[in-house]
């Protein structure tokens, strides 16, 4: 018995059938949160007064415990003023577009093209307070803990005492938290999950999981939502979470070895200088999401664009730096370590 006869059209003589539809929403790319302006304690630097910023800090005098001769004035203390200079400098892109381009253009282009801008200027103000922090170490070698790595399967991560112990070192300084009574950290996820996955005695795992409200909070640490801060029990630090921390290649002098480095700051231990001009960017709290560039569409023609072909643009200009302290003790930690996670 014969079967049906196959069909006669094809999509080869259907050229109709293989056209191509383009989706209008875009897959989302993936960004990392940027978090260092929020642990900067911001100084504004006003409109016409300069491009520097002069910081001033009185050294501490120490105590006197000698008792004063009766009826005799004693001698007259000299205090010391510290100081350093920060240097505004000023950052600024944009991307313009072309009538024809915005015409036949499938998505609003110069509006997505805005929001990566600001995840652009948001990378720029946690790169730069980033590269600052960095460098404290070289001013206070108390800054910086490295810990052991001898070879891609032999290393120490992150771990819950060791967050305490750089906390009770800057406390043992007489630096200041927070808000709230916190320090406040940036740190990669892979450290996060490290720290989760001791299970050790006193590690997170150890202390709340005795506890229903314990749990819950360990669930918390767990979060994948990169918006959200941890606390690790005991540590006093509300960290804010990002891979945008600094690594280190061949850590430890291990071939193949990548160290992550975990930021803790106290009060005033990174500072953020911004300088608010007429038509910049507002910089907010330093998040990408609430960057607003600026978005121009449809401009008047002009004597530089006299047939109008420039439909569109955005761009963002801001005057900001970064600065440490005017001080030899520095109020921050850093922790460098390799991590079980890849």
């Amino acid at each position: 018995m014969s079967g049906y006869s196959p069909a006669s059209n094809l999509t080869g003589n259907l050229p109709q059938s293989t056209v191509i539809h383009y989706d209008k929403n875009f897959v989302k790319n993936l960004k990392a949160e940027t978090p260092f302006f929020r642990v900067a304690s911001r100084r504004d630097l006003p409109e016409n007064s300069g491009n520097q910023l002069r910081l001033f800090m009185y050294e501490t005098l120490g105590a006197n415990t000698t008792q004063a001769t009766e009826g005799t004035p004693g001698t007259g203390i000299s205090v010391t003023v510290a100081d350093t200079t920060p240097t505004i400098g000023e950052y600024a892109d944009y991307a313009n577009f072309s009538s024809l381009a915005i015409a036949t253009a499938i998505d609003p282009v110069v509006e997505n093209v805005a929001k990566e801008f600001g995840y652009r200027l948001g990378q720029s103000l946690s790169a730069v307070l980033r590269a600052t922090a960095d460098t404290a170490h070289s001013v206070d070698s108390s800054v910086q803990v490295q810990l052991a790595a001898s070879s891609t399967s032999s290393y120490t991560v992150l771990s819950n005492s060791q967050l305490r112990s750089s906390t009770m070192s800057l406390s043992g300084r007489s630096v200041l938290p927070f808000d709230k009574g916190m320090y406040a950290g940036v740190i990669h996820p892979f450290a996060i999950g490290d720290v989760l996955a001791d299970a050790s005695n006193n590690s997170p795992i150890d202390i709340l999981k005795h506890t229903e409200s314990g749990l819950t909070a360990l669930e918390e640490m767990g979060s994948v939502e990169q918006a959200e801060t941890v606390e690790f029990p005991s540590t006093s630090i509300s960290f804010f979470k990002t891979n945008l921390v600094t690594t280190i290649a061949n850590y430890q002098s291990v071939t193949g070895l990548t160290g992550l480095r975990t930021y803790i700051f106290g009060e005033d231990g990174l500072i953020s200088v911004v300088l608010k001009a007429k038509g910049d960017t507002a910089l907010g709290d330093g998040r990408y999401q609430n960057m607003l560039c600026n978005v121009v569409q449809n401009p008047p023609t002009s004597v530089a664009d006299p047939e109008g072909l420039i439909a569109g643009w955005v761009s963002y200009r801001a005057k900001w730096t970064a600065s440490l302290p005017p001080d030899t003790t520095m109020r921050m930690r850093t922790i460098d370590a390799a991590s079980g996670i890849s």
